[in-house]
């Protein structure tokens, strides 16, 4: 195969309208690879450049809001008003459900609101009733996965 390769460039180069030494290509493709290095070392130059501008920016931006943060601190008085407890909303319990149940759901009810900043609150609990079969949910569940059609 590397036989057919140089007979091939020889071909091409006693075909050619030009006389070309083996001076004369190697200057070529040495100037070749050094152009696309200079070009990928000035791409490198420049997304670091960029990288640091977007670094300094950011940073300018987070000790302005800090010194905002700061300026908001200062600006509250230094008596706070006491807040009055609202009313907790007591959910309503099937008969049956435990104490610790109850606790649980509401704890996981209340984490939930405190991650997304919202108020929610539980004012129902029951058992469920099973489906229509008189299967569970989660074995009704297992039951349609096991025997879905492809």
């Amino acid at each position: 195969m590397n036989n057919s390769f140089c007979m091939s460039l020889g071909y091409l180069l006693r075909t050619s309208d030009k006389d070309l030494d083996g001076q004369t290509i190697a200057s070529v493709c040495i100037t070749g690879v050094a152009v696309v290095f200079v070009a990928l070392v000035i791409l490198i130059a420049l997304v670091t450049l960029y990288g640091k501008v977007f670094d300094m920016i950011n940073t300018k931006a987070a000790a302005k809001a800090e010194a905002e943060k700061k300026a908001k601190e200062e600006e509250k008085p230094a008596v706070e008003k006491k807040t009055v407890a609202e009313p907790v909303s007591v959910p309503i319990v099937q008969d049956g459900i435990e104490e610790e149940v109850v606790a649980v759901i509401m704890a996981a009810v209340s984490a939930y609101g405190s991650q997304s900043g919202k108020k929610l609150t539980v004012k129902n609990i029951r058992l469920s009733g099973g489906t229509a079969n008189g299967r569970s949910a989660w074995s009704s569940a297992g039951l349609s996965e096991a025997t879905r059609p492809f």
